[in-house]
């Protein structure tokens, strides 16, 4: 069901609070099952992702269905792998659409026993559990991190452990980092040389609680909300030094205008335009969640912006490069593509306008998300409200905040 989006100016700073981090959430409840619940948790991601996870650990049914939680899939096919009894792991709709058989491949070397249940490549998986001795692997590193931090989070409880030589260019580096701190701070012994990464055999375990925390990938909606309406906003528990790589946000958005100053436990965001540049170039490889949220800002900033990393895009919830073309087209912007891993988009700035602009999720969260802030210069309508849980439960509560309602 369709539903407005109206705003209503105000001078208040309003305070914003995020969801905790999805992306350290899942890697955690991960490490937690495998430890049998030795590891103790809090502040856990109340995402749609992270609750599907968080129940499909401590299911006892045969056949697991993760819906379109993709990391979920990637993760738990892993789990799996190495857990006694047979699973079946589906998901719904566009999940039967995204690849899966790298990881498959790489995890059958290691001598798993997965099936394809339908089509060869996809999911479902039939996956017997097995115990797995571990070594050297090799896998390509330019389609998902996922797949490596899948593998990074079951390789304490092979055997001798794993090997991991990463070949091709590594698309989202830094979540392969965050899965390497995570097992750092739960006393796993991790080395990354360049593209090689040893993980030695162990056990999960902690002294102390790990608090989980705020999410990075969530507040570039709220930079958005700061660059489009030039007002200001705080936002709770933020802080410059995070585990998670798209703390690049904070200094990505400096290009667009957007200053962050970190204080009183959380960042102050101001707009200050006379930092922006007609024309802008960024590479995105390693940040790939963000790419939504800025090329959608910088439509309405600059003449021209070039993204390059795009090409894990095309296999997200849905297609993000086709969802942005034809989205920002609704606006004027035109979207280019340049290869399959880079597209330019030419900027068209729109004013406040008594027409409605109705905008599509595609059922995807970070779409929906990222063009809701359009409602400070025009009258929007989009398609699907409750797609944002996935990520971001909260999300139209936190924008009423900023004087967004429906």
């Amino acid at each position: 069901m369709s539903f407005k989006l109206s705003y209503t100016n105000s001078n208040t700073v309003p305070e914003v609070r995020l969801p905790s981090s999805k992306s350290i959430s899942n890697r955690l409840l991960i490490a937690q099952a495998l430890s049998d619940n030795k590891v103790q948790l809090a502040n856990l991601s109340e995402a749609q992702d992270t609750q599907v996870l968080q129940k499909s650990l401590i299911s006892i049914a045969k056949v697991i269905d993760v819906g379109m939680a993709g990391t979920a899939f990637r993760f738990l096919t892993a789990f799996y792998s190495i857990k006694e009894g047979e699973r079946v792991l589906t998901g719904a709709g566009r999940m039967k659409e995204r690849p899966i058989q790298i990881l498959v491949e790489k995890l059958s070397c290691l001598g798993a026993k997965i099936d394809y249940v339908e089509q060869d490549g996809f999911p479902p998986l039939q996956i017997q559990g097995a115990n797995l001795k571990g070594g050297q692997l090799s896998i390509d590193a330019s389609v998902s991190s996922q797949y490596i931090s899948a593998l990074l989070l079951i390789a304490p409880y092979l055997k001798v452990g794993l090997e991991l030589n990463l070949v091709g260019d590594v698309v989202s580096s830094p979540y392969i980092d965050l899965t390497i701190s995570l097992q750092h701070q739960l006393g796993i012994q991790v080395a990354r040389n360049e593209n090689s990464i040893r993980i030695e055999a162990g056990t999960y375990r902690s002294n102390r609680k790990i608090i989980v925390e705020s999410d990075w990938s969530s507040a570039a909606f709220f930079y958005q909300l700061v660059a489009f309406s030039g007002r200001s906003i705080f936002i709770q528990n933020l802080n410059s030094n995070s585990l998670q790589g798209d703390v690049e946000c904070w200094k990505i958005f400096t290009e667009l205008g957007v200053v962050t100053e970190f204080k009183d436990g959380g960042a102050f965001l101001h707009f200050d335009p006379k930092s922006i540049k007609r024309e802008l170039y960024f590479d995105l490889t390693d940040t790939p969640d963000l790419i939504p949220s800025i090329a959608v800002t910088a439509s309405q900033l600059v003449d021209k912006i070039t993204i390059i990393g795009t090409k894990t895009l095309y296999i997200k919830e849905c297609n993000r490069v086709e969802a942005l073309k034809m989205e920002l087209l609704k606006i004027g912007a035109v979207l280019r593509e340049i290869g399959g891993n880079s597209f330019e988009i030419v900027g068209q700035k729109i004013t406040q306008t008594e027409n409605t602009i109705s905008f599509s999720t595609y059922n995807d969260h970070r779409i929906a998300m990222c063009f809701a802030p359009f409602a400070v210069v025009a009258n929007i309508e989009m398609d699907n409200k409750n797609v944002v849980a996935k990520s971001f439960p909260n999300f139209w509560d936190e924008l009423k905040k900023f004087g967004i309602t429906d």
